[in-house]
């Protein structure tokens, strides 16, 4: 097999009355061969939009892998539990918002407006003795929290947005909570972002449960993603053409 650029023994002796005519390999435009990375990275940037979800917990609370939605019986504990539902969902609807100071009132609520992207999360506890028990925790999503949903009369329609699963076992979210001091259920948004809750749930017998709405940062426009995708594709290649460059001016110094 020949080498490129390779010259015989037999043609050395020609060289001195005629040049040899080579021609030189075939080289890809770094521009060019940065297109499949660009385009790569593009695509896993919009393959994985930016959710909005449980980041941090305090207190008595576990975060369970299969949402109590999928199961046959609800897992009781002495502690809240809780899981994220669906994420980055434009709502196709206005959807209503519990008053945490009085979980019973179902009138003039306010209302998350049509075409908010959000997150939403949910957060139950389930007694497991016949006595009453509570349990508090401080939960901290990435997200600034919008409202609270603890009434299953509002819950129960938002159960095709927040969890649109076909095989979805239960679609309530149990009883309605009580309004603090009677029961003492809480929900209070803290933190600098708004984005930290403070909850307590408590129950004699059975299980109630709380739905938490985040906002959830805006999807990137595709031109944003396509610039971003292309520049990890770019940078590489022209940080190694300016290296070449810079290697070439100091040999020839």
């Amino acid at each position: 097999m020949k080498l490129p650029y390779r010259v015989s023994s037999s043609n050395l002796e020609d060289k001195s009355r005629q040049d040899l005519k080579m021609k030189p390999a075939k080289t890809m435009n770094p521009l060019v061969k940065g297109l499949p990375l660009a385009a790569l990275s593009a695509t896993v940037l919009a393959a994985h939009p930016a959710d909005a979800a449980i980041i941090g917990t305090k207190g008595q609370v576990e975060i369970v892998d299969t949402p109590v939605w999928l199961l046959d019986k609800t897992p009781k504990s002495f502690s809240l539990q809780a899981f994220d539902e669906e994420q980055n969902v434009v709502l196709p609807q206005d959807v209503q918002i519990s008053d945490p100071t009085n979980w019973d009132r179902l009138s003039d609520l306010d209302v998350i407006p049509k075409g908010t992207r959000v997150s939403s999360h949910f957060i139950y506890f389930a007694n497991p003795i016949r006595e009453r028990r509570g349990a508090r925790a401080t939960i901290t999503f990435d997200g600034p929290i919008l409202g609270l949903i603890g009434d299953p009369a509002i819950a129960k329609p938002t159960f095709e947005i927040f969890f649109p699963n076909p095989n979805a076992l239960r679609n309530d979210i149990g009883g309605t909570l009580d309004r603090f001091p009677d029961g003492g259920d809480l929900g209070i948004i803290t933190g600098d972002r708004g984005n930290v809750l403070d909850v307590y749930l408590t129950t004699h017998v059975g299980r109630e449960g709380l739905r938490v709405i985040t906002q959830a940062p805006a999807a990137p426009e595709p031109l944003t993603i396509l610039g971003t995708g292309t520049a990890l594709g770019f940078a590489p290649l022209l940080k190694r053409a300016y290296s070449k460059k810079k290697n070439k001016e100091k040999n020839k110094d």
